[in-house]
């Protein structure tokens, strides 16, 4: 079975403007980029501005188990899920 590293997400440099305070280009820890990206979406309903929390599109993955697939939507991922 082929080892898999920590989850990573990079922001696509062209997309920079759209996400201040998450540096385009550089690989993060997926748990950090998490933070940015909520902490990013509070703090523009708190000036009342509802945004789509990121488009997919303006970010590069790697490592970790990555997107399931179809067939494996229906799994869940937390231990207390029933």
């Amino acid at each position: 079975m082929e080892e898999v590293g920590p989850r990573e997400v990079r922001l696509r440099k062209e997309f920079a403007k759209r996400y201040p305070g998450i540096p385009a280009g550089t690989w993060l820890a997926s748990s950090r980029w998490a933070e940015a990206i909520v902490l990013r979406a509070r703090e523009a309903r708190h000036h009342g501005k509802h945004i789509r929390t990121f488009d997919p599109r303006h970010f590069e993955f790697r490592g970790g188990a990555g997107p399931r697939g179809a067939g494996e939507q229906h799994l869940r991922t937390r231990a207390d899920d029933r």
